[in-house]
């Protein structure tokens, strides 16, 4: 590989994450996408690894605040984060840095789409349930966020 490309390969990677973490597939993706070999930058890669410039752990906390942040569950993060090539055991550690209190967000979330009272109604119920479970919240979650105790009369 000559110099030239391997500014071109590190100049690219330095471009991405000064924008926004991102994971070792992301990038891989992403400079395989602009037709690059995987074998060029793999070990240019590894030197960002190896200086902490890069770093899957940073990734996945950042992405799980951040969709924390947005009103998905615990569920939807984890698959989000495995989309972008983080393992199981680095998402579950983000998920415990962010200390989030899943019982409240699924609460905030249901109250922000369907309102503070509690439904009486069955099927209504069903529908906030579906919804809480389509943002990736645990039925615990989904239990507590639609219960008579955690709503207003």
């Amino acid at each position: 590989m000559s110099e030239f490309d391997r500014k071109i390969i590190t100049d690219a990677i330095t471009r991405m994450l000064a924008r926004r973490e991102h994971s070792v597939n992301e990038i891989a993706r992403k400079l395989q996408q602009k037709g690059i070999a995987s074998e060029a930058f793999t070990p240019i890669l590894d030197e960002f690894k190896d200086a902490g410039i890069q770093s899957d752990t940073r990734f996945a906390e950042s992405r799980a605040r951040a969709l924390y942040m947005k009103g998905k569950g615990p569920r939807a993060i984890k698959l989000d984060l495995q989309q972008y090539g983080v393992d199981e055991g680095t998402a579950e550690q983000a998920l415990n840095e962010i200390e989030a209190n899943w019982f409240e967000s699924a609460r905030n979330v249901k109250v922000k789409k369907f309102g503070e009272f509690y439904e009486t109604e069955f099927a209504l119920r069903q529908k906030q349930k579906q919804f809480l479970q389509y943002r990736g919240f645990y039925q615990d979650h989904i239990d507590y966020a639609v219960s008579e105790s955690s709503c207003e009369n």
